[in-house]
């Protein structure tokens, strides 16, 4: 797996360049994979296991490097079209180098670390893509400040970090999205979008968000025929540019709308990959994805393999520990699909898996119903916007006026923090009082955001770092898709008063008819129970004489009870037992 490690230090001090010089053999010496892919006064960056699609771009005249996979942007009414990786030429760097580099956040998408050398300032930058799944977190030894993305690699040198508790109680009380707090003590993140800066001497002394999400609607995305063309174009050319480098891959098709239009996208490609498509399943569930996805399949004749999923077998007290990760990875997640898509992309050849991730979020799947809202801010209280109350109305089971008064309720006083605080209490059952009153964030962002609200998730964690593992593509969260569907208003993506209505208008060559109609999902809803049964005496012991239960961050009465006759006598759902085990898991395994 793509991996790196940068050292940043203080060029003029002699110790301290001695102990970088240390620092870069004990890597290297680790082993003859990693190679130095740049090097220059005050830093040097080594990567190990490139691979055609994620590598290193240099800047022009020793300025800097890009690591991983980026590209040029397109205006998004162009026609749709495969974009080759971005080069830096001397005139490209020099902007990249004044702007300190906020225009690789508005010229270019990807998935990306970039460092930046800046010698008229005295300045080196480290910035993180905003939609990526690469990750970027840093850490101080001896004097030199050390960027990586796998923590494996940190405790190969000898690294080790103690678990941050504020960090476990925020990530508690926000239903496991992404928090601003340290997951271990003594190493600092990266986030999307955001760029650190680092001084002279090589310690950090600034942290810029350089992007955030526009999700206000634009009049120029109002109009359905210009939207339409616009999501069209901009979905292909990304689909197109994020396969381009690849000869073979997997495509994860569910039988939702979602997969079903990035694989119309693949095949609606000059010279596509060699693409086999699978779809997970669980042997004999009421709810069964296979009859879909061999509509998706079936249109452009491709390898199908229907993988089956056992539930049955993940007995937890017998898995051996994920790897070393920054955050709490699902055991469930990893354990059930990992080794099989693991052999999948060995049979195959495959070097990427191809999936519809984000697109509910994108398309506003889960948010539609702020469509009345969207329409009030530009029609104000019209028969339009009546109409578009009575849509919403109809598909949520709710009177118009229930609908328009929460709308105009919104408009005036604002999306309220407790909004998004009732949105979550689902997921938050069994957790302390004091830890859920400390969740904040606005209900449609967090909608719209989607897989996009968690940490990034780029690594295997069923196996170690260093086997070979295919990565994870999701042309429907790539920066241009994300950043023109926040423009376009949610009454438009609420088209025809269906759900995802425009993308299923604007997708409509590449999507079979039977899934442009169907408007649910089916979900193999009692395996996590079945999981918890299986696993009960095990979860028990962990849970209640875990830390967070010793931390008060979990109601020990209430875990007790959700417990006592397993998952279907719980008041919490199975996603929120497993989840919190997940961390406990990840304490432990951490100390």
């Amino acid at each position: 797996m793509f991996r790196y490690l940068a050292l940043l230090w203080n060029a003029e001090s002699a110790n301290i360049g001695a102990t970088a010089e240390i620092l870069q053999r004990r890597v290297q010496a680790l082993s003859p994979s990693w190679i130095m892919v740049f090097r220059a006064a005050g830093i040097a960056v080594l990567v190990t296991d490139r691979s055609h699609h994620l590598s290193a771009q240099a800047l022009c005249g020793g300025s800097g490097i890009v690591l991983g996979e980026i590209f040029p942007r397109l205006n998004p009414l162009d026609e749709g079209a495969v974009v080759g990786g971005a080069e830096f030429g001397a005139q490209d760097t020099q902007a990249v180098i004044e702007s300190q580099g906020r225009i690789l956040a508005s010229r270019y998408w990807g998935n990306y670390v970039a460092f930046i050398l800046d010698a008229h300032r005295g300045a080196r930058y480290v910035f993180k893509d905003p939609c990526g799944s690469l990750p970027c977190h840093f850490t101080e030894h001896g004097g030199v400040q050390l960027a990586f993305s796998c923590l494996g690699d940190c405790r190969e040198l000898g690294l080790r970090f103690k678990v941050n508790w504020a960090f476990v109680r925020a990530r508690i009380a926000n239903g496991s999205r992404e928090v601003r707090e340290q997951p271990l003590l003594g190493v600092s993140t990266v986030y999307r979008g955001d760029c650190v800066r680092f001084n002279r001497e090589g310690a950090a002394e600034s942290r810029t968000p350089y992007w955030q999400p526009d999700l206000a609607g634009a009049t120029d995305f109002a109009d359905v025929q210009v939207a339409r063309r616009a999501v069209r174009t901009t979905v292909l050319s990304c689909a197109h540019s994020m396969a381009a480098g690849h000869s073979s891959v997997l495509a994860q098709v569910s039988g939702g709308l979602d997969s079903s239009i990035v694989l119309g996208c693949l095949s609606a490609m000059p010279n596509r990959p060699k693409i086999t498509c699978y779809t997970l399943f669980v042997p004999n569930s009421v709810c069964d994805e296979r009859r879909w996805a061999r509509h998706a399949v079936g249109r452009f004749g491709y390898r199908q393999i229907e993988a089956p999923l056992a539930p049955e077998k993940l007995i937890y007290e017998d898995l051996p520990p994920l790897a070393a990760s920054m955050e709490p990875a699902s055991y469930f997640t990893r354990w059930q699909k990992g080794p099989v898509e693991r052999e999948l992309a060995t049979r195959f050849g495959a070097s990427t898996i191809f999936t519809g991730e984000g697109g509910d979020a994108a398309f506003c799947s889960t948010s539609y119903t702020f469509a009345v809202d969207h329409c009030l801010r530009r029609h104000g209280l019209s028969c339009r916007t009546l109409r578009m109350a009575a849509k919403v109305a109809m598909r949520r089971d709710r009177t118009v006026w229930n609908v328009l008064g929460k709308a105009l309720a919104r408009q005036v006083a604002g999306d309220s923090a407790a909004d998004g605080k009732r949105s979550l209490e689902a997921f938050r059952r069994l957790v302390s009082s004091d830890v859920r009153e400390s969740a904040s964030m606005n209900l449609e962002t967090l909608l719209r955001m989607g897989s996009l609200a968690f940490a990034p998730s780029f690594y295997d964690a069923s196996t170690s770092h260093h086997d070979a593992a295919p990565t994870v593509a999701s042309p429907l969260c790539a920066q241009p898709v994300v950043e023109l569907c926040g423009r376009i208003p949610v009454d438009v993506h609420f088209d025809g008063g269906r759900i995802r209505g425009l993308a299923r208008r604007a997708f409509a060559e590449e999507v079979p008819e039977p899934i442009l109609r169907r408007q649910w999902k089916d979900r193999p809803l009692l395996q996590l129970g079945e999981v918890i049964a299986l696993n009960l005496p095990f979860i028990r012991e962990q849970l209640l004489g875990g830390r967070l239960v010793k931390e008060r961050i979990l109601n020990r009465a209430a875990v007790e009870q959700a417990l006592r006759l397993g998952p279907s006598s719980s008041s919490a759902i199975g996603s929120e037992i497993l989840s919190h085990l997940d961390i406990e898991l990840w304490i432990r395994d951490s100390a």
